[in-house]
C-alpha cells in the first residue's frame, strides 16, 4: 500500500512539473520575440515617467521567464498571468501578429507610459478572455478602439486615457453594457462625441470621462452608483446636468467629484453637506448661482474646494474657514459680498478670493496661515490699513495679490515681506516706499502701479531684481528718475505716467 502511494506521489509530482515546465518554453519564446520587436529607449516619455525602467533589457534565457522583471506566473500552472511593462521605454508598434497575443492566460497587462506611435489597438486584445486589468494609457495609440474590447467581460480595470484614439458611440454603449464587472474606467482624452449611456456597472469605483467631447444631459443614475469613489466629467463644455433631487446614494464613498465646465445653471443643493467623505470637489465654470449652503461645514475631510468662476453670491459661510483639512480654496470670480470671517483652521496652502465684492478689513487671522503659498485677494472692496506684518511670517508665501481694493499698505512695524515671494501684485495699494521688499530677492513678477512711490528706485532693489525679474510695472507713480535698468532677465517694464526727466 505504501509503495503504491509513493508511486502515485511520484506520478503527480511529474505531472505538476510537466504542467509548469511546458508552458515556460513557449512563453519564453513569445516574450523574447516581443522584446526583439522593440528598440528600448530608456529616455522615452520621460515627461510622464521621471524614472523610466527598461524592464525587458534584463530578459534572457539564463533565468526562468517567471523570474523576469515585470513578469508574474501562476504558481500552479506556470502560465504568465501578469505583464507589467509600465514606463519601460518601449518605442515601436504592436500589430495583430505580435507575439504578445500568444500569452492567452494574462490577467493583468500594463503597457502604459510607452511610445507605441501610430499603433492601433488591435482587435486581438479582445482575445485575452481572462484579463481583469488592462492599462494602455499614455502610450500614443491612435485610431479607433475596436469593438472586441467589449468582449473582455472579466475586466475590473480599463485605462485607455491620454491617447489619440476614438471610441464609436455605439461601441461605448456596448462596452458599458458588456463589462459588468468594471471597477475602474478611465477614458480621459478619448474622443467619444456621444451622450452618456444609462448602463454603468454597479461595481464602479472610478469613472474618468473628462475631455471626451460628451454632450447632452448627465443621467441622474450616475450620481447614485453605490460604490463610486471618483467621478470626473470635467472639460466637456457641451454637457449639462442637474444635481440629484434626493441625497446621493454614493455619499458614503465619494472622494473626488470633478464637474469642471459642466453647465448646471443651478444652486448648490443643501444636501451637498451629506458628501462627508469628499476630499476633492471641483465645480468651477459650472454656471452655479445662489449662496453656498451652510451645510458645507459638514465636509470635514475636504482638502480641495474649487468653485471658481460661477455666479455664486451672498456671504461666504464661516464654516468654510473652519474646515480642518482644507488646503486649497478657490472661490475667485464669483459675486460674494460681505466681510471675511476669521480663518480658524491653519491647513490652507492656497486661497483665491479674487474678483468678488468682498468688503471690510482683512482678518488678522491671515497671519496664522503659516502654510500659505498663494493668497489672491485682488479686485474686491476690502478697505482700511493693512500692515505688512500681516504677511511677514508666511515664510512659504509664493504669490500675494492685493491689487485694486481700497486698502492702504503700511509698514508700521518695519518688517519685510518673505523672501519666498515670486509674484507680487500691489497696484492701487497706496505704497509709498519699498523697504518692505528688501528681503524679497526671488521676485519674478512685480506690479506696483498706481501707487505713491516718489524719487527713485533704491540701488538694493535693482540688485535684488537683476537676475530673476521678468515683469516690472511701476507705472502711474511719482518717480523722478531711473538711472539704470540693469535687469538681465526682464521681458516687460512699464514706466508710464511718472515724473521722469532726462535720460533713463
Amino acid at each position: 500500500m505504501g509503495y503504491a502511494v509513493m508511486l502515485l506521489l511520484v506520478f503527480l509530482c511529474h505531472e505538476v512539473s510537466s504542467i509548469s515546465i511546458l508552458p515556460h518554453k513557449h512563453q519564453t519564446i513569445s516574450l523574447l520575440k516581443f522584446k526583439q520587436s522593440f528598440p528600448i529607449h530608456p529616455s522615452a516619455v520621460t515627461c510622464y515617467c521621471p524614472k523610466p525602467h527598461p524592464k525587458m533589457s534584463s530578459w534572457n534565457t539564463s533565468r526562468d521567464c517567471c523570474s523576469w522583471d515585470g513578469v508574474v506566473c501562476d504558481g500552479i500552472t506556470g502560465h504568465v498571468i501578469e505583464l507589467d511593462l509600465r514606463c519601460s521605454g518601449l518605442v515601436g508598434t504592436i500589430d495583430s501578429n505580435s507575439s504578445l497575443f500568444q500569452l492567452s492566460h494574462l490577467q493583468r497587462l500594463d503597457l502604459s507610459f510607452n511610445y507605441f506611435s501610430n499603433s492601433h489597438i488591435s482587435p486581438e486584445f479582445g482575445k485575452f478572455s481572462s484579463l481583469k486589468h488592462l492599462d494602455l494609457s499614455y502610450s500614443y495609440f491612435s485610431g479607433q478602439i475596436p469593438y472586441e474590447v467589449s468582449h473582455l467581460s472579466k475586466l475590473h480595470s480599463l485605462r485607455l486615457s491620454y491617447n489619440s484614439i476614438r471610441l464609436d458611440p455605439q461601441n461605448f454603449e456596448m462596452l458599458l453594457q458588456n463589462l459588468t464587472q468594471l471597477r475602474e474606467l478611465d477614458l480621459t482624452f478619448i474622443n467619444i462625441s456621444s451622450t452618456i449611456p444609462l448602463n454603468f456597472s454597479s461595481h464602479l469605483t472610478t469613472l474618468g470621462l473628462e475631455y471626451t467631447q460628451l454632450y447632452g444631459l448627465i443621467p441622474e443614475s450616475i450620481f447614485h452608483l453605490p460604490n463610486l469613489e471618483k467621478l470626473s466629467l470635467a472639460y466637456n463644455d457641451q454637457l449639462s446636468g442637474h444635481f440629484p433631487k434626493i441625497k446621493w446614494n454614493s455619499s458614503a464613498s465619494l472622494i473626488t467629484l470633478d464637474l469642471h465646465g459642466v453647465n448646471f445653471s443651478d444652486n448648490l443643493p443643501d444636501y451637498i453637506g451629506y458628501l462627508t467623505s469628499v476630499r476633492y470637489l471641483f465645480l468651477s465654470d459650472c454656471n452655479l448661482r445662489g449662496p453656498i449652503p451652510e451645510s458645507i461645514s459638514n465636509l470635514t475631510r475636504i482638502e480641495y474646494l474649487d468653485l471658481f468662476n460661477n455666479s455664486l453670491n451672498g456671504t461666504i459661510p464661516s464654516g468654510v474657514f473652519s474646515l480642518p483639512s482644507l488646503t486649497y480654496l478657490n472661490l475667485g470670480s464669483n459675486k460674494f459680498s460681505g466681510q471675511l470671517e476669521d480663518f480658524k483652521a491653519n491647513s490652507l496652502i492656497s486661497i483665491n478670493l479674487r474678483d468678488n465684492q468682498l468688503q471690510g478689513h482683512l482678518p488678522h487671522s491671515i497671519q496664522n496661515q503659516v502654510n500659505l503659498t498663494w493668497l489672491r485677494l485682488s479686485f474686491n472692496n476690502f478697505s482700511g490699513r493693512v500692515d505688512v506684518s500681516l504677511f511677514s511670517n508666511l515664510i512659504q508665501l509664493w504669490h500675494l495679490s492685493l491689487s485694486y481694493n481700497n486698502i492702504s499698505l503700511t509698514n508700521d512695524n518695519n518688517v519685510t515681506l518673505p523672501e519666498s515671494l515670486v509674484e507680487l501684485e500691489l497696484a492701487t495699494c497706496e505704497v509709498k516706499e519699498l523697504e518692505f521688499l528688501r528681503s524679497a530677492n526671488q521676485l519674478e513678477y512685480l506690479d506696483l502701479s498706481n501707487n505713491k512711490i516718489e524719487g527713485r528706485i533704491p540701488d538694493w532693489a535693482w540688485s535684488n531684481w537683476n537676475f530673476l525679474m521678468r515683469y516690472l510695472n511701476i507705472s502711474h507713480n511719482m518717480l523722478m528718475s531711473v538711472e539704470s535698468i540693469p535687469l538681465q532677465s526682464l521681458d516687460t517694464i512699464d514706466l508710464r505716467s511718472n515724473l521722469l526727466q532726462g535720460r533713463t
